[in-house]
């Protein structure tokens, strides 16, 4: 069971699509499989040069 973030109790109300919590209207959806430390490793290609610095706000490109 998951523990309501609102409240020192788990989730009244949970399956396998998700949790909700009336007492505080708290309501967690499970979109996938949960996160594992290996969704955060790098890509093995990697970014090569860094992103383009972004514009000030009013100027254009030409």
């Amino acid at each position: 069971m998951t523990e309501c973030p609102k409240g020192d109790h788990e989730f009244p109300d949970e399956d396998d699509t998700g949790a909700h919590c009336d007492e505080h209207g708290v309501t967690l959806l499970w979109h996938g499989p949960p996160i594992t430390p290996e969704d955060f490793a790098p890509e093995p290609h990697g970014r090569r040069s860094a992103p383009p610095a972004p514009r000030a706000l009013g100027q254009h490109p030409h």
